[in-house]
């Protein structure tokens, strides 16, 4: 067996999926905590940081299954959401409407990895990530003010639920996926997070 073969062979072995564990939405919030650091101060956050950050969160590797790319994006958006609570009141103040917070916040977004992997789990829920921009475009044409409670039916990482939150709506959250409705409830401690599907909603 040649040195390829025999690392051929262990790839093979090894887990595809992430170890389940009761505290996957706290390592992905632990990662999302120190991205998020990188994020106010403009760093670009590369793929490379992104693994640091998730092997040391899950104390393990992609290869060896403890945490997959899609947690990875995962942990990559709910950095977006902390920064967007801390920053986002005072970004938009600053800028004056959202058009001219448009550009501020997909340079924000451009920081982070392009996300280019699918996981079984991304496939079998359909989950697609709304992109910043376009969720501060649905922010707009909504109008939402402190009077208005905000269902989001398909919250996943909570993207457009923060800027609803900045708007000084009120959220009422939903998702369907166990480790994201988990995440979402630490995001959002104290607000409601029920596990429906959406298309029942």
């Amino acid at each position: 067996m040649t040195h390829l073969a025999h690392f051929a062979t262990e790839r093979a072995l090894a887990p595809v999926a992430p170890i389940p564990s009761l505290d996957t939405a706290a390592a992905i919030l632990s990662v999302a905590e120190a991205l998020q650091t990188d994020l106010a101060q403009g760093f670009q956050i590369d793929a490379l940081r992104l693994r640091l950050e998730m092997e040391r969160a899950f104390g393990g590797s992609d290869a060896t299954g403890a945490w997959d790319w899609k947690l990875a994006y995962e942990a990559g958006e709910a950095a977006l959401v902390l920064f967007l609570r801390k920053f986002g009141r005072a970004l938009l103040a600053r800028a004056g409407s959202s058009a001219a917070l448009l550009p501020i916040l997909a340079k924000v977004s451009g920081l982070l990895p392009t996300q280019t992997r699918r996981s079984e789990e991304m496939e079998r829920f359909q989950q697609f990530s709304t992109p910043l921009p376009m969720g501060l475009a649905a922010l707009a044409a909504a109008q939402i003010t402190a009077r208005d409670l905000v269902l989001e039916p398909s919250a996943g990482t909570g993207l457009l639920a923060v800027l609803a939150e900045i708007a000084g709506g009120s959220l009422a959250l939903n998702e369907l996926a166990d480790t994201r409705a988990d995440l979402l409830r630490r995001l959002f401690p104290g607000r409601p997070v029920t596990g429906f599907d959406a298309a029942q909603i």
